[in-house]
């Protein structure tokens, strides 16, 4: 019995040292302890428009913002939309033909931004707004993001554009 009480005992500490060595390992690898990031730019929602009509900000997207982080070609923006933030990795170009027409486009990725790389879907990220699906399979296509990204050269704003229930949704977003 004596025997026991010290294995016991004995399993007891290990067990404990291990759990507290697995907590340390998860904390170090980025658990809670993540370091912070400066972001580039970040822009608020200034002004919504349904069906090319401005409209009051509805309730859902009042605190939206927009925030890049790294680099401009290969970094990353965070959609917030209400209280939901979407990563997104971004590859523009200024050579694409979409910044000479004034809406410079933006690819957003699920995660590598390399040409023929999964997009995120925002109906899916986002599925309290009720995005429309129109049924796009191919993830390394733009349509099957289901909103698209633009930054408005004229205006140096970006437009977050969604289909809902049939009505697109424009959400300008200015520079803060």
């Amino acid at each position: 019995m004596k025997n026991f009480k010290k294995n016991g005992k004995l399993l007891s500490f290990i067990l404990v040292a291990m759990l507290g060595g697995v907590i340390f390992a998860l904390t170090a690898c980025g658990g809670n302890n993540s370091e912070p990031v400066d972001a580039r730019a970040t822009y608020e929602i200034n002004r919504l428009y349904m069906d090319g009509q401005q409209v009051d900000i509805l309730e859902n997207y009042a605190g939206s913002r927009l925030t890049f982080v790294g680099e401009e070609n290969g970094g990353n923006v965070i959609i917030r939309i209400g209280t939901v933030d979407v990563q997104a990795s971004i590859n523009p170009s200024r050579e694409h033909p979409s910044f000479a027409d004034g809406f410079w486009h933006h690819h957003l990725y699920a995660g590598v931004t390399a040409s023929g790389s999964p997009r995120i879907n925002l109906a899916e990220a986002l599925p309290a707004l009720g995005i429309d699906d129109n049924q796009a399979t191919d993830n390394t296509q733009s349509n099957y993001q289901r909103g698209n990204l633009h930054y408005i050269v004229e205006t140096g704003e970006f437009r977050l554009r969604l289909t809902i229930d049939g009505i697109v949704h424009d959400l300008i977003f200015a520079e803060i």
